[in-house]
């Protein structure tokens, strides 16, 4: 009889003790890569690629995962052309700034884009306007995977050439943003398919038990 019993008891703690080391293994590897890595992504969290000042953009360093979080850029679009057009009046042949050509206008879009991030209201988005001819696009974004993410800012300008308006997509800049991992979040989102592996196992040495007692 207390053969029996250790032997159910066995059966119950064998798929349970899988489903942890399933539940362990992701996030005991996400947790020390971060550990590794956590110095090496605050290094460079902002790479400008415009001659914009680096507050125009506001972007925590930080964020977890799935927990939403708002970023901006902020600019004065019409000093940013004048600024442009000026460096293009002087510059030579091939030194302009991102192969800008003729007479950039103020009106202009932003986008944002990043890979593992759920960003609302994607593609170019109009230019809302604050005060002092400024202009600020925000977007509400959710990362989706822990880890070093970046977010690239876009701007989709007009330039006039020629007496032809062109469309053109420059880099803003590059952010680097650390996200942490949130256990809990993961597990409630994904015990589908983990209850669904756990049925499988316990379905399996099932199978395994009868056959070994049909034996």
């Amino acid at each position: 009889m207390r053969r029996s019993e250790d032997g159910l008891n066995f059966k119950i703690a064998l798929p349970i003790a899988l489903l942890l080391v399933l539940l362990l293994v992701p996030f005991s590897i996400n947790y020390f890569m971060h550990i590794i890595s956590a110095e090496r992504q605050r290094a460079t969290p902002l790479v400008m690629k415009l001659p914009v000042d680096n507050t125009a953009i506001v972007v925590p360093s930080e964020v977890k995962q799935y927990e939403g979080f708002e970023v901006s850029l902020r600019l004065e679009t019409k000093r940013l052309a004048d600024f442009i057009n000026g460096i293009g009046e002087i510059a030579t042949t091939g030194t302009n700034i991102q192969g800008i050509a003729g007479v950039v206008l103020s009106e202009m879009k932003a986008e944002i884009a990043g890979e593992n991030f759920v960003i609302h209201e994607q593609g170019p988005r109009e230019q809302l306007y604050i005060f002092n001819g400024e202009t600020q696009w925000t977007w509400h974004v959710v990362p989706e995977s822990s880890g070093r993410h970046m977010i690239k800012f876009y701007l989709h300008l007009l330039t006039s050439d020629d007496g032809k308006v062109i469309p053109m997509i420059v880099d803003v800049a590059d952010v680097n943003i650390v996200v942490i991992a949130n256990p809990t979040e993961w597990i409630a989102r994904n015990w589908g398919w983990l209850a669904g592996v756990l049925a499988l196992i316990m379905a399996g040495w099932r199978l395994r038990s009868r056959f070994i007692a049909g034996g």
